[in-house]
């Protein structure tokens, strides 16, 4: 989904987001990051939906936000759908009615990282720290957008073919 149509409103928030762990998530992930800009009047949704974007991740998936750093955490979890849990949980807040400005970011000056879950089933986790707000929007830039980057974005799915743990040979048993 696109980022929100409304003209960018100051301040603007940069958030640095580095992959933590996933299913799919090479050793060297921790190190992998980018900063994002995100408009005030944006929404946790438009962060949301830019966070993937940002690592070349091009199939879509359900992902929440848990405010307090740990998964499956429906007390502090800010998510895409906001159905309600199937297994009888709380429904989540819903990310797209949640302006930047309003989101109740963790830590005593709001800098703790919290946590960015992408797809359900192979639960790619992104570590997620707002590092600064700045009171001036960029001349006619697009909003949210990466300002910064480290190291080379793992494949969403990688090839498993070169995987030795994955054979084709029949059990000779």
């Amino acid at each position: 989904m696109p980022p929100s149509r409304r003209l960018p409103e100051p301040p603007i928030y940069t958030f640095r987001v580095r992959i933590r762990e996933g299913f799919y998530a090479p050793p060297d992930a921790p190190t992998i990051w980018r900063e994002i800009e995100v408009a005030a009047n944006q929404t946790l949704a438009d962060l949301g939906e830019a966070i993937p974007l940002a690592f070349g991740f091009d199939d879509p998936h359900l992902w929440s936000f848990f405010l307090s750093g740990k998964a499956w955490d429906h007390a502090t979890e800010y998510a895409l759908s906001s159905e309600p849990d199937p297994l009888g949980g709380s429904r989540p807040r819903a990310a797209r009615r949640v302006p930047i400005r309003g989101v109740p970011f963790p830590g005593a000056t709001g800098k703790k990282e919290f946590l960015f879950l992408f797809d359900y089933g192979d639960e790619w986790h992104f570590g997620v720290k707002l590092v600064r707000i700045r009171p001036d929007l960029g001349p006619g830039a697009p909003y949210p957008r990466v300002v910064a980057r480290q190291g080379e974005a793992p494949a969403q799915y990688p090839d498993l073919e070169d995987d030795p743990d994955d054979s084709n040979e029949e059990d000779d048993t």
